[in-house]
Parts: structure tokens; sequence; C-alpha cells
């Protein structure tokens, strides 16, 4: 792989090296090393034409769509800093955006709500015609910002993390030390491209070992399938609500996955039912813990470990969990996360200037509880904010969700607390099954022996569906307007 740090020189050096191989795949087209690294060049030459600049900001639709991720590696190249948003955000949340970045333009479909600035639509960064390609020029710095990334934003105003070259790149690094990449691998990424997880995870791995990666418009279980038989591939991205609507289709345990070896999970607690299912079919899971502000992973587990487990740190990467006072929580015990290392942003962009992502001694804190065990492996328990304190007593979200996953007939389940007025707030479950309505008393049942009493439902809500953001992710904060009043 390339030693430069500047994002995107694992595509040109493999663009040199091997050209012919096939890089990209998005429904009837596929584009060779060669022809992506020439997309690029000309979208770089076009975005000149129409006065995009080294340092300016350009907001772009994270549409799952070739374009897109051609613009991604444009933008970047040229020294700009690109702000990609979830192709379904709101004009309030653009304005957001907008108010905090001042973007030179924003690229995007027609539907996308309007921006101040240019506006450029994908026909006028990728016209029919060819066009002149943007000459070789110096590349950028790998202390330049690459990447403002916006968080979820589920609670308070979003914040942009400034992503530099160097920290994108050396995510990737960090990831190809742990994940069973090679040159014959096919990846299917099937999440919105504004995901952390594409800007320095699976796809950018498989283009630095020359691999394949194949792109999906949208997540849809059968177009999955689908697309893993026609494609022969052999690893994908899921976060753990995808991989639980894949373990309960029809088609998962047909012959047409066969080629699939992993999926790399993220983005929530793993639910230790689906990796088992998945484990039983021959696929292997991965978990990872990662975050914006850590530009992906930092920890991956191997296939074999513990079901929760989410591994040891990657190289580089320092991770530790402190208790109340900042002190190193004992092992087995939850505590906050913090991570330190070359893959954690500095700073957080605001429109009256940046803000420290981390504390004086580097460690950025995560707000998520977790654990160790005695072989360094870290197993994330949810959030320090989630928390649910019943009767004076802590009880983790995650963990109740994780014993319940394998209820009869539940296809997801959440957990929240719920305001009581002895309790001061009481475990709920909410729950989505396939096979009517469950008695609470049969879901406590469930817990005896897993689960210490207090850690049980109180309320029991059985619900259509969970409340998720774009990106698959479980918005917790809405859980308690399912409740019936």
């Amino acid at each position: 792989m390339t030693t430069s740090s500047w994002f995107g020189a694992h595509l040109v050096t493999s663009a040199a090296e091997a050209g012919s191989r096939p890089a990209l795949v998005f429904e009837h087209r596929s584009w060779t090393y060669a022809e992506l690294d020439r997309a690029v060049r000309r979208t770089v030459a076009r975005l000149d034409k129409y006065g995009v600049r080294g340092g300016d900001r350009v907001v772009m639709q994270g549409a799952a769509r070739p374009e897109a991720l051609i613009t991604l590696f444009a933008v970047t190249r040229m020294g700009a800093v690109l702000v990609p948003l979830h192709p379904q955000v709101t004009g309030g949340e653009l304005a957001v955006v907008c108010e905090e970045t001042a973007p030179t333009a924003v690229v995007a479909g027609e539907r996308f709500p309007a921006g101040p600035g240019l506006r450029l639509t994908w026909e006028d960064l990728h016209p029919e015609d060819e066009g002149p390609e943007a000459p070789v020029s110096d590349p950028p710095a790998g202390s330049d910002v690459a990447v403002i990334a916006f968080t979820s934003g589920t609670s308070g105003r979003p914040k942009g993390v400034a992503l530099t070259h160097d920290n994108l790149y050396r995510s990737m690094a960090g990831a190809l030390a742990r994940l069973p990449f090679g040159e014959d691998d096919t990846a299917l990424v099937s999440t919105p491209l504004a995901h952390v997880a594409v800007l320095g995870g699976l796809p950018q791995c498989t283009w630095a070992r020359r691999g394949t990666v194949v792109l999906a418009p949208r997540f849809d279980p059968d177009l999955f399938v689908d697309l893993v038989r026609d494609h022969r591939v052999t690893c994908a991205f899921a976060v753990p609500a995808m991989s639980a609507l894949l373990a309960r289709h029809p088609r998962f345990t047909g012959g047409e996955l066969d080629t699939l070896r992993w999926i790399l999970s993220g983005g929530s607690p793993a639910q230790t039912a689906t990796r088992e299912q998945f484990r039983a079919r021959g696929i292997g899971v991965v978990n990872s813990y990662g975050l914006t502000e850590t530009s992906a992973g930092v920890t991956y587990s191997a296939p074999e470990e513990p079901a929760t487990s989410t591994g040891s740190p990657v190289p580089e990467a320092e991770l530790t969990v402190v208790d109340a006072t900042g002190a190193p929580a004992p092992v087995g015990t939850p505590g906050e996360i913090w991570v330190r290392g070359p893959s954690v942003a500095d700073a957080y962009w605001t429109a009256t200037g940046s803000v420290p992502v981390a504390d004086r001694e580097g460690w950025f804190h995560s707000g998520d509880r977790g654990l160790f065990d005695a072989e360094g492996r870290l197993t994330v328990v949810g959030r320090l904010k989630e928390t649910i304190i019943t009767g004076g007593e802590n009880v983790d979200p995650a963990e109740v969700e994780n014993a319940l996953a394998d209820f009869p007939g539940v296809v997801e389940v959440a957990v929240s607390g719920a305001p009581d007025p002895v309790w001061g707030e009481v475990v709920t479950a909410f729950l989505v099954t396939d096979s009517g309505t469950p008695a609470l008393e049969d879901v406590r049942g469930h817990l005896d022996g897993r689960l210490a009493r207090h850690k049980w439902p109180r309320r029991l809500c059985v619900v259509p569906a969970l409340p998720r953001g774009a990106t698959g992710k479980l918005q917790r904060a809405r859980l308690t307007t399912l409740l019936d009043n």
C-alpha cells in the first residue's frame, strides 16, 4: 500500500499499478481503476471550472451513486474540503451545516433542499461527454482537512468533525492491519456515502488492496442477496439492524450467500442472537467500535471472539475505560471509553472557529460505556446518557436488548427508561414481532437467570417499527413517544 497519507492516494497508486483491474460496480456499469481515476481527474477539472479552489468547502448529497464517490475523491484531491450529508437531509439541517461551513458549492440531485451559493447537479460535474482532465498537481498535505463529517445530531445541534487526510489514512491503515482483505475480495457497500464507515472503512480498504467495490443504490434484503450472488461478494458492511433483517430473510439460508465470508458490523452494540445466526450460516461477523471523531473503527474483533466483543485496539490507537473520576476502571467493570491516536480528529469545525475534540492529553471522551475483558477486548454496553436509573440501580439498555434478542417472535428490540413516580424510571422494552403480542410475564420469564431482576422490563410496548435514523441507528430518545397513553 502507498505510504502517502493524503486521502485517495491508494486509488492513484492502484490505477497506476493495476489499472485494468475492476474497481467499482454499480447496477449495470463497472469501472476499472484506470477509468475511475480518469473520472476523478475530469471532475477535478470541472470543479476548477466552476470556481472551487483548495480550502473551499463543498457540501455534497451523500447518495449511494458512483458520481458521489467520484466527487468525494475529486474534492479532496484538489485540496478542497468535502462536507457529505445524508441524501434525505432536511432543509433545516442543511441550513445548520451551511451556517457552520460557509460552502462554496452544493453538489446534489434535484430533490435535495436548496442551499446558499453555487448549486451543482450530478450532470454538471459528470456530463455524458468525458471532457478534459485536470493536470497532475501536488497532493494535499496530511494535516489538511479533507472532510467535515457532521454527527447525527440526535440531541442538540449537529457537530462538524474536521477529519484530516492523515486521520482518514490512519483509520484505513488500522483497519487493514486487522481485516482479512486481499486483491480478490469483492466488498458490498449498501449504506449512504455520508457514513464514516465509507470514508475510512470497508471500501477504502478494498481499494487499497485492489479489490472490487459493489455499490448498492439502497439497502434491501432481497437486493443484498441478489448482489452477493451476482457479483460473488466476499465481504460487506452492515449496521446491526441490517444484519438482523438479513438473518430473518427467507433467502438467508439458501445457497445464494455462499461466497460471503464475513460482514463488518458497526454503528451500535452487537446483538448476540444475530451474530450466532450468521456463524451457523458460515458467515463470520467482525464487530467494530468507532465514531465520527475517530474516522471510523479503532477496534475490530476476530470472528471467533465472544459475540459481544468489538475486539482489541488497532495499531497506534489507545483505548482506556475510566470511572467517574477519570481513573482506569478494573477489568470487567464498565466505564466511559476514551480514545487517543492518529485517527482521532483534532477539532470540531464551527462558524466561529475550531473547538478541540480531545482533552489536553489527547484523549477523546466518547460518552460511550464499555468494559475490557482479561484479554484486552472491548465490549460496548451503551451510552452514558442512556443509562436507566431505576430505584437507584443503573441499567444499560444494550445489555437488556441483547438478552431479549432471541425471544421467540422478536424481530427487533429496543429498551429505554420511562418516567415513573415511584422508581424514577422503569425499564421499558419496545418489541417488533412477527407472531403477535407477547405477555410481559413471558418476557420477564425469558430473562430469569440471564439478568438481575432490577434489569427486567416493567413495561412492554409492541410496535410496528423502531424509530431509526437514515443510517439505521436507533433513535432512542424517540422511543417513549411510542408508549400507549
